[in-house]
């Protein structure tokens, strides 16, 4: 059974369900990561996929375990130790066991995974200055303000499930 406006008057037609804030922050996540990775591609990372930001995105320079990894990413443990194993495979971490719990262990960046992210911070430079080309300087920062400030709102309430993520300016 198919609804028609005459069934139930939501507007399902209408542009509220495609431009509002939540699938314009989609929108614009999807460009923004979708010319990071070409970037990756094109500094040599091609075997990088999207499921990887998962790992690294949430991995600290000192190493973290996988249950932190994976309460961060919002995922299983097991999704995550699948996605961390890979990871391995591909030479961008390492893993060892957690000195304060044996039965715990502890992911680090291997030599690779720091060539990877420092080619993750030159690509999304030049991301971001292209999509302020496009949004002009203004518009950027004024985004850079609003979406901080959203994200540090998120942080203040307890309840936010985005709590866990840190911005690092």
């Amino acid at each position: 059974m198919t609804l028609g406006e005459s069934d139930l008057d939501l507007g399902l037609t209408h542009s509220w369900r495609s431009d509002n804030v939540g699938r314009l922050l989609l929108a614009g996540f999807g460009v923004f990561e979708g010319r990071l990775m070409h970037r990756l591609e094109q500094s040599g990372f091609s075997m990088v996929r999207h499921v990887h930001f998962n790992v690294l995105r949430h991995l600290d320079p000192e190493g973290t375990r996988i249950v932190d990894l994976a309460a961060r990413a919002r995922i299983t443990k097991g999704s995550m130790g699948k996605i961390v194993k890979e990871c391995e495979q591909l030479g961008l971490v390492e893993l060892r066991v957690d000195p304060d719990d044996g039965r715990a262990k502890v992911v680090s960046f291997a030599k690779q995974g720091v060539a990877l992210m420092k080619a993750i911070r030159a690509a999304m430079i030049e991301v971001q200055e292209e999509m302020a080309r496009v949004t002009g300087e203004d518009d950027m920062a004024a985004m850079l303000r609003a979406l901080r400030a959203l994200h540090d709102d998120a942080v203040r309430d307890e309840g936010a499930r985005s709590a866990r993520v840190r911005v690092r300016r």
